[in-house]
């Protein structure tokens, strides 16, 4: 595969600074990719996606701001990254199930079109977990692979599940072997179903957790009679598992909402877009979900006017420029009608996204109207406006530095001029050093 490798140096010469603005980043973008997040590795360090003006996908390294993109071997070819690990490998499909590795700058694919499907790596990026299909089942096997090898996932009968299941396939997975992913009822929906290693570490138990809380046929009793959830995405930890819900209603309509299933007590807890004061008819999706539980995705559609949001645990579904009003840029994004958060760190500092935003330089009669942007939020940045530091910077650990130009420097490292210090504690200061 061909790869474009654009140096710290090209990206500051294209005047994009990286310093974040209240937390803020957004990806530099000189060649005029339209990157588009898709995924955030768990530690925050690696971002993933596609480009919506080529046809490749890329991975950033947050931190040595570097870009690696991985082009298509054709203009016809689908490229998707669905997930990355703690070390920058990413898997999803180029044509057929592929892993990209942001070391080597690599895409390796494996079978044929449409035979494999990697969704799902684990942390440490250990463990890739996907479906195989072979014509036996319409909606695939799923699979745990292990270099590329398949090793099938039990799926559970069709008497414990009460309904007819087309096939099934695994989405995610934890250092520790636990799987999520769904399995195609007769109405087509996507019950949850989770997967646990037994205890010789080898053979896996299908547990269908969705059974007991929705319905697997339109004549049930069940409250929420359709379970759509493709994106069954689980935290890191394997604790918690983001659903999205679709709840029939009496007049024949339905409903959207966003669910937060606890893989330790087996609990189901929801928010419903007629809980939104004004947008009780907009489509709730959760796109990930971090070690305590935060959900963040869009509230709108899947295909225009999506507004970000942020769910806590314990707290009130908010748009993201809800919960963070100094963060002007939340407001813009949403103006532009496609704000869509798809990943969160671990432990919850991190979100990132992608949105589409106005071009500064178009007028009325250019045909340049703007385009797709990823961005970076770091949830520990001050929101207020940065305070002076005082002159021993001794206001906590400083853990990073930046100068006016946005180049990260080394923490302890002190550089004449403007210097930007992120402490230890999540403030932001700034020095100016003679």
């Amino acid at each position: 595969m061909k790869k474009t490798l654009l140096s710290m140096v090209a990206l500051l010469v294209a005047g994009h600074a990286a310093m974040a603005q209240n937390g803020l980043t957004e990806i530099p973008d000189p060649d005029g990719s339209q990157f588009m997040c898709t995924v955030l590795s768990p530690n925050g360090k690696y971002i993933g996606g596609v480009c919506y003006g080529v046809n490749a996908g890329f991975i950033f390294d947050v931190r040595e701001q570097k870009m690696v993109k991985f082009d298509a071997p054709d203009p016809d070819t689908d490229v998707q990254l669905k997930a990355i690990a703690d070390n920058g490998v990413a898997v999803g499909w180029n044509g057929p199930a592929a892993i990209f590795d942001f070391a080597s700058e690599k895409c390796t694919t494996y079978g044929e079109a449409e035979q494999y499907l990697f969704t799902g790596i684990s942390p440490n990026g250990k463990l890739i977990v996907g479906a195989r299909y072979d014509g036996t089942d319409d909606e695939g096997t799923p699979c745990l692979f292990n270099e590329g090898v398949p090793t099938d996932l039990p799926q559970p009968s069709n008497k414990f599940l009460g309904a007819e299941s087309a096939g099934a396939s695994a989405l995610s997975v934890s250092n520790d072997s636990i799987i999520s992913g769904y399995w195609v009822d007769a109405m087509a929906t996507r019950p949850a179903l989770l997967w646990a290693p037994n205890r010789d570490g080898e053979t896996f138990s299908a547990y269908p957790f969705s059974r007991g809380y929705f319905a697997s046929s339109y004549e049930s009793t069940m409250p929420y009679s359709i379970f759509s959830c493709d994106q069954t995405i689980m935290s890191a930890n394997g604790k918690y598992v983001v659903l999205n819900v679709e709840k029939l209603l009496d007049d024949g309509g339905s409903e959207f909402g966003v669910a937060r299933y606890n893989t330790e007590n087996d609990l189901v807890e929801y928010f419903m877009a007629s809980q939104l004061e004004g947008m009780e008819d907009s489509e709730l999706y959760g796109f990930a979900v971090s070690d305590d539980g935060t959900i963040v995705g869009c509230c709108g559609s899947l295909y225009s006017g999506r507004t970000g949001f942020i769910w806590k645990k314990g707290e009130t579904l908010q748009t993201l420029a809800e919960a963070f009003p100094k963060v002007a840029k939340f407001a813009e994004y949403d103006a532009g009608g496609m704000n869509s958060p798809c990943g969160i760190s671990a432990d919850g500092r991190y979100i990132a996204g992608f949105a589409f935003v106005d071009s500064e330089t178009a007028d009325e009669d250019s045909e340049e109207t703007g385009g797709m942007t990823t961005w970076l939020f770091d949830t520990l940045y001050e929101t207020n406006d940065v305070a002076a530091a005082p002159a021993s910077e001794g206001a906590g650990k400083v853990v990073a530095r930046f100068s006016a130009d946005g180049k990260r420097l080394n923490a302890d490292s002190k550089v004449r001029g403007f210097n930007m210090l992120l402490m230890k504690n999540g403030k932001t200061m700034k020095t100016f050093n003679k």
